[in-house]
Parts: C-alpha cells; structure tokens; sequence
C-alpha cells in the first residue's frame, strides 16, 4: 500500500452526504475514451457533502450542485449547455434541502466549491451573505467580475455580488500523496487537495472521520468508476460480488462478462488490473488538460488503494444506492463507512452502466430536458429572472 504522508491526527469531522437531485445525461465523448459500442451516453447523479467540525461549530458544503432555476445561467453556459446536454432534471436545489434537514443557511460558515462547472456551485446568491465561497487557484482572475460586467462570463454579478470568496493557495511544502494539500480547519480533520487537470482551480477533499479513515471527496477528479478501477492492487474481482450488481444480472457473475468489453481485450490480465477507461482527446472534451488530468486519476488510484480510504466521485449513481443521505436521514453520517462496508458495496457498481452485446447496461436516466414539468429545446430562451 502507497505511503500517503497523512498526518496523524485525533481531530475528525462529521460527514454527510446529500443526494442534489440532478439526472444528466450526456455525451461519453466528452469525458471518456474510447467509446464503446452501448455505452456512447453516461448517466450522471450528483453527491455533496456537509462537513462540519463540531469542536469548532462549524459547516461547510462541499459542492452545491445544480441550480434548478437554470434559466439563471450567464447566456455563456446555456450556449455551452444547448451543445452538450441530452438529458437534464434537477429535482430541487442543495440550499433547499439543507433547509429541509433543518440546518438554517445562516448556520453554513463557507460553501467550497470544487470547481467552476454549473453543477458544482449551485445558486451561491441564494445563501446569506455570512457564508463565504472557497475556490481553488486562479478562480479570481478567470472568473470575476460576472455577467453582465463582462459579456461572455461564466458567472453572474449577482453570483458575487456581497460575498467573500477565499481563494486556496497551495504549497509544495505540503503535499498529501502527490497532491498539494492545504489543512482547511487547521487540525488535520479536513484537507483540501490541488487536484488539476479537469478544471482551472479544481479541487478534491479528504476528510477524517476516525483518526484512522478517510473519505476523499472526488468532484470531478474523473466521471465514471471505471476511469480509475480496477487497479493491479484492487483487481477486478471473480466471480462479481452479487451485491455490486443490478438484480436481472444472474448471481454469482464472472468478471468476464464485464472483461469482454475492456480495450486490452478478456483474455489479458490487463483487463482484470487497469482501468476501463481513459481521458478524452475529443476536441469537445470536459478536461481542460488531458495529460495533467491523467496523471491526477493515477494518484488517485493510490488513494482508492487504501483500505481506510473511501473515494467518493461526485458522479457515481452507486453512491445514491449505497450512502445514507441527508435528504431522508439527516441524523445519519458517513464516519462509519469502513465498519458497515461502504467501499465495498460501491466498488464496482459502476459495472452496471457498462455495455453487454452492444447494448446499454442501463437505460438514459433521462430523455430531454426537463423543467417545471415541461421540456425545454432551447436553454437560451429561458428568460432570466436575477440578471
């Protein structure tokens, strides 16, 4: 197992989950390669997380997903929306179900945003003006001012307007694994990771929730399971543990089944050892730096090699099968994942998704997009309502 450099620390923080209620669907293309036949759309769902250091009394979201209210993107990323999206419904907002768990917005001290994609920050105006935005490097100078400030921005001026945001710097100095790493809370509970490559500033987070665990909160460090499974140290295991598969699967399931469709072909054991898939080199792509993202997704490996260490992408639909939620169990946290077996289950449900004789694994979550009930073919002729 991989020496990390993880300080010792009795220090943890409580973690929990929160389903954000978006369906997307989108084309492989742009996240991964090669395209396999039945398997050329991804399904992705979206997980966030509250992080709260109870010691010091405070909470933090990572991540704020989608906002609902999409007509509220700068004109900037509906154009870019009409061009990628195939399917879309996003079921409520994350402020939204903060407040239904009965956490008042007003009690969060910061929203950290792993990156700048439009189904990470939320509706940032949304929240009261005490809670500050933390972004990752070069945010600033990229990204401020807003629309319509700046015609072509990504954000809104009212996406800033009367709030701070803390911009991480990184240092050498500091590194957990191969990742710059900065102590969020000052007490080795909660680390932010300078993960580049997908997005300018794009972030991960590792926190403690035993003095001896961890979950690493993945963002968009990659998409799909299978960008980073299995790994010559966690082999695709034979038979598939039937709980990691979709019930009309016959039980127990060889991996060859799963084998068949992998680049290096059923019979190598490369199959059973590395990833199914790589980065895009698609003009479209959703990676901003294709080798650097790479090489990211490699050091994460490492971490998922771990067995105190529990990777949690963003947009794994396992995870909505195997996480207790906020949205339904807001006393239930994450900081017994190892002793229930959490990893475990969520190893290799991504396997699901995959093709079998050329056919999709599973259906579109959604056909369309969707809003209020009604289909949207046009982002742009949304009329906006804060701009």
């Amino acid at each position: 197992m991989a020496n990390l450099n993880i300080p010792r620390s009795n220090a943890t923080v409580r973690l929990r989950a929160i389903d954000a209620k978006m369906e997307l669907c989108a084309s492989a293309k742009g996240f991964v390669e090669p395209i396999l036949a039945g398997h050329e759309l991804i399904n992705f769902t979206t997980v966030t997380f509250l992080v709260e250091h109870e010691g010091l009394g405070k909470k933090v979201l990572f991540d704020c997903g989608a906002r609902k209210d999409f007509e509220n993107f700068s004109p900037f990323i509906k154009n870019r929306l009409n061009l990628n999206v195939r399917g879309l419904r996003i079921g409520k907002d994350v402020h939204e179900i903060v407040e239904d768990a009965g956490i008042q917005l007003d009690e969060l001290n910061s929203m950290i945003w792993s990156h700048w994609h439009w189904d990470h920050h939320g509706a940032p105006e949304q929240y009261p003006s005490n809670v500050e935005v933390v972004v990752g490097p070069g945010f600033k100078e990229n990204f401020m001012p807003g629309y319509p400030s700046t015609p072509d921005a990504i954000f809104l001026d009212a996406n800033f307007a009367d709030r701070e945001f803390h911009e991480v710097s990184f240092s050498d100095a500091f590194m957990i694994g191969n990742f710059r790493a900065f102590d969020f809370f000052g007490d080795g509970s909660f680390y932010l990771l300078d993960t580049p490559g997908h997005a300018i500033g794009h972030m991960c987070g590792l926190a403690r929730t035993t003095p001896t665990t961890f979950v690493f909160l993945g963002g968009d460090i990659c998409h799909f399971g299978g960008s980073f499974r299995p790994s010559p140290t966690i082999p695709l295991p034979d038979p598939i543990p039937p709980s990691h598969l979709d019930s009309h699967i016959e039980i127990p399931c060889p991996c060859s089944l799963f084998t068949a469709v992998h680049p290096a072909g059923p019979a190598s054991e490369e199959s059973k050892t590395s990833p199914f898939y790589q980065v895009t080199s698609a003009a479209q792509s959703a990676y901003l730096d294709r080798v650097v993202a790479a090489k990211s997704i490699k050091e994460l490996q490492r971490f998922d090699e771990d067995p105190d260490i529990f990777v949690c992408i963003a947009h794994d639909p396992t995870l909505l099968t195997v996480l207790p939620f906020l949205n339904d169990n807001p006393e239930k946290d994450m900081n017994s994942w190892k002793a229930e077996g959490l990893k475990e289950k969520a190893q290799w449900g991504w396997l699901n998704e995959l093709p079998r004789d050329g056919k999709p694994g599973r259906p579109m979550l959604v056909e369309g997009v969707w809003k209020d009930g009604k289909l949207v073919t046009d982002f742009t002729e949304l009329k906006a309502t804060i701009y």
